[in-house]
């Protein structure tokens, strides 16, 4: 049985195993999706800020404007990419739908490497107390210390003291 949960987590524990081959097939199709999108760009948070947004209400503005524009595309300069245009809001669209249900999946990922890193972690917990309440011989005390460093607490350096300057 089960010992007693140090931490909740919502749903019940996670007991699926993610095979090496599974995960290789999994990260396989993500190079299939890098390969199919060879378009797509990484665009710096400062260039990010400086360009337009298209969430829903531009995206309903702009679907507007090609239609009038389809309908009635005499009064644009000749140089204006009507094709173009329809092309990227198609694009657009479609990127959405991928980049919605990528969403999801991620969450989903994520929240589930959350439960079992915890349970994980909580095994290791119950593991070494036991281990160390147990004090089972010179080889397992070495073990335990080297195990134990990962809860010893850092010393705060002493206020007013200045590190002395590399030579």
């Amino acid at each position: 049985m089960a010992p007693q949960s140090l931490y909740t987590v919502s749903n019940s524990p996670v007991s699926e195993l993610l095979s090496q081959a599974d995960r290789d097939a999994i990260l396989s199709l993500v190079t299939q999706m890098h390969d199919k999108l060879p378009f797509l760009r990484d665009i710096a948070a400062e260039e990010r800020r400086t360009l337009l947004g298209m969430g829903d209400k531009n995206r309903i503005f702009a679907g507007k404007v090609l239609e009038v524009v389809l309908q009635n595309p005499t009064f644009l300069s000749r140089s204006f990419d009507i094709e173009q245009f329809q092309q990227d809001l198609a694009t657009f669209d479609r990127l959405s739908t991928i980049l919605m249900a990528l969403n999801q999946l991620r969450d989903l990922v994520d929240a589930t490497t959350i439960a079992i890193g915890t349970e994980a972690f909580e095994s290791a917990l119950i593991a070494y107390r036991h281990a160390k309440a147990s004090g089972q011989g010179a080889s397992l005390e070495s073990m335990m210390a080297e195990m134990g460093q990962r809860f010893a607490r850092k010393s705060k350096k002493k206020e007013g003291k200045k590190p002395e300057a590399i030579k």
